[in-house]
């Protein structure tokens, strides 16, 4: 994992006098922003074994300092399922499980449940993002996008008023640095999934 320590040395050099919980602050929330709206940390998370009692819940076995943000893809034994939309669910669940659809369903994306008997490793391929008390990402998101989290991270930490490192003219390069970052890495990651295709609405059996 690559922690925020990564980026001290170059954020030091910016704001000289800022104390290291605001510098590590700042990393966090722009390391944040970046991961949210771009995707760019995608893994297959731990299988959960389903053991293919009706309606039970589950809960995501996410990499440690994170949270999900996205679904973009589930699989049972090997084989891909549907994933489903909590919203276009009936009121009657019952009536997509007697069909034989297996799918899946997270209501708060913290838990959820598997549609129609069904026993064996699911496993999930998601979106994720550090939580707010996260102290690193992953390696391979840290150093691909190093420079985009640094400058994220320079916007707020410039910004601060009433300090002797206050310079909101480079801050506002930084901005744009990161904005132009961001639209990047979100075509990147748009490209690399395109195969894979969009979630579209479930076709219940």
């Amino acid at each position: 994992m690559a922690s925020w320590d990564n980026w001290m040395p170059e954020l030091v050099l910016a704001a000289p006098d800022a104390p290291v919980p605001l510098i590590h602050m700042c990393l966090n929330r722009a390391a944040r922003t970046f991961t949210r709206e771009t995707r760019a940390w995608q893994e297959w998370l731990e299988p959960t074994e389903v053991t293919g009692e009706a309606f039970k819940e589950y809960s995501f076995e996410l990499p440690q300092g994170s949270e999900l943000l996205r679904i973009e893809r589930a699989s049972l034994n090997g084989r891909d399922i549907e994933i489903a939309r909590a919203r276009d669910m009936s009121a009657d669940p019952w009536k997509h499980s007697r069909g034989g659809c297996t799918y899946l369903v997270s209501p708060d994306l913290r838990t959820f449940t598997v549609g129609s008997p069904s026993v064996g490793a699911l496993q999930v391929y998601a979106s994720v993002l550090p939580t707010v008390r996260a102290t690193s990402i992953p390696d391979s998101v840290g150093t691909l996008y190093h420079e985009a989290i640094r400058e994220g991270a320079k916007v707020e930490l410039l910004n601060t008023r009433g300090t002797d490192y206050y310079a909101p003219d480079q801050a506002a390069v930084s901005l744009a640095f990161f904005r132009q970052a961001i639209d990047s890495a979100m075509t990147d990651v748009w490209q690399s999934n395109t195969p894979n295709g969009g979630r579209g609405r479930v076709r219940w059996c």
